[in-house]
């Protein structure tokens, strides 16, 4: 019956698993948090059939998993489903704000260099040549579609606070998608916080901009759901 962290992974064709130190993990366990991760379908490691049927799932049955994980955490005893915040990077980040659009489980959403509008990544990545990549990823999916599973089309089904925190040297996730975000939030009228970081990346690699985004969650998580 713990305050509970929600954290899924990035990639999201990535996996947690035993891969030594975690500083997210480790941050929120020594505060007192349960953490649940979650290898949702899609994720590394369980074979090609599991990482397959993750594709073209971005919103969809990946967000399912992460969302049946919290209500296992609930059942099982461990999470106090008064005091449950889903967190998360990259993919993760988009997971969280999905969360927060789409389920009632999550008292508030933290998201790091989330993405937030499917569309600019799809557009974005063809300067890079890697369109063909990401459209088997989302699922060759319509525009239309993938609007619909965009967090900044759905902030005004938020109904929680939210933080969001963007690097302005991010060369993954644009600073775009955070200020996007950011913008359709203060039109929706939803509580959050917004942070952009000056020289930071999509890895937390400077020391300063890490020790703010863990000092600003943790302010959050206490002041959302106890510690």
């Amino acid at each position: 019956n713990l305050p509970t962290v929600i954290f899924p992974h990035g990639g999201p064709i990535a996996a947690d698993g035993e891969k030594g130190f975690d500083y997210w993990t480790s941050f929120f366990a020594n505060r007192g948090y349960a953490v649940v991760q979650m290898n949702f379908r899609g994720s590394t490691g369980y074979g090609y059939d599991f990482m397959k049927a993750g594709l073209g799932q971005w919103g969809g049955q990946m967000q399912d998993d992460v969302e049946d994980a919290t209500t296992w955490a609930i059942e099982e005893g461990i999470a106090d489903p008064e005091r449950i915040c889903i967190v998360g990077g990259s993919y993760g980040g988009y997971a969280a704000l999905m969360g927060a659009a789409t389920s009632d489980l999550y008292k508030c959403s933290v998201s790091f260099a989330g993405v937030t509008d499917l569309l600019y990544l799809l557009d974005d990545s063809r300067r890079y040549g890697g369109e063909e990549t990401l459209r088997i990823m989302l699922g060759n999916k319509s525009r239309s579609e993938l609007k619909e599973t965009s967090p900044v089309n759905l902030a005004d089904q938020i109904e929680i606070p939210v933080l969001l925190v963007q690097g302005d040297d991010d060369s993954r996730v644009l600073l775009k998608h955070g200020q996007s975000m950011r913008d359709a939030l203060v039109e929706a009228g939803v509580e959050h916080i917004y942070i952009e970081q000056e020289d930071s990346d999509h890895f937390l690699t400077l020391k300063r901009n890490r020790l703010e985004f863990f000092k600003e969650t943790e302010k959050f998580l206490e002041k959302y759901i106890g510690s």
